[in-house]
């Protein structure tokens, strides 16, 4: 099933695609007028639509039924990771996690962080994308990258169950043991790890030590193990 990300819901149950989406629902798959297309809008809410108007910069469909598909959850995972040397590795993580339902990722820049910089928009595409081919019906919160102490203050007061997965050895929560129904952040260091005093700020602030295993895993790879566990409970 051809899915399509819907830009504007008007009063009248029509809807807009994007430019982007109507030269793909024209050039490419050849949809005309009268034609069934699905559509979510990125909130759980899936559509069955009739095409009204073609044109390759704004088609317009009118609904024809509606369904929820958000998949029910009894958690939600906000996954806070450093930006890579790579991007590439950052994009992929951002992709797979967003099939397996992760709700939030943000970015944040720490001592040893080697590229302090995201490309956000490309990310919302792609997480787009992934929704889109998952039928995961929701599109993740993404949030532009900030230094990890700001990220530490922004979150003080959220009433999320928060955790910092680092290498240093010390008493570290199982990743196996908090898997409950919660509201969760999950810090992942950069490439060289979290600093001790990065650790401390966080455990100043009422984060747990964890630990995702014995093996010492990617940053990437990191964040795609947190989101994998959770899905399963």
């Amino acid at each position: 099933m051809q899915i399509f990300l819907g830009l504007v819901f008007n009063p009248d149950d029509s809807i807009l695609l994007s430019p982007e989406e109507s030269k793909h629902c024209v050039k490419v798959l050849r949809k005309k007028a009268g034609d069934i297309i699905h559509i979510i809008d990125g909130k759980g809410n899936l559509f069955e639509a009739k095409l009204i108007e073609t044109d390759p910069a704004a088609c317009k469909a009118i609904i024809v039924s509606k369904k929820q598909i958000a998949p029910t959850k009894n958690y939600r995972l906000h996954i806070a990771i450093s930006p890579t040397k790579n991007p590439d590795r950052i994009e992929w993580m951002l992709e797979k996690c967003t099939e397996m339902g992760v709700d939030e990722f943000s970015f944040f820049v720490c001592k040893r962080t080697e590229k302090p910089t995201v490309k956000l928009e490309r990310l919302q595409k792609i997480a787009e994308s992934a929704v889109k081919q998952s039928i995961q019906g929701i599109i993740p919160v993404i949030n532009n990258v900030v230094s990890f102490k700001e990220f530490i203050s922004l979150h003080k007061n959220t009433g999320e169950k928060k955790y910092i997965a680092h290498c240093i050895d010390e008493t570290k929560t199982e990743l196996k043991n908090i898997l409950v129904p919660s509201k969760n952040i999950i810090l992942v260091g950069p490439e060289g790890d979290f600093t001790e005093d990065e650790i401390k700020l966080a455990l100043e602030n009422n984060y747990s030590a964890l630990s995702l295993g014995e093996t010492r895993l990617r940053t990437e790879t990191a964040g795609l193990f947190a989101a994998a566990a959770f899905k399963i409970i």
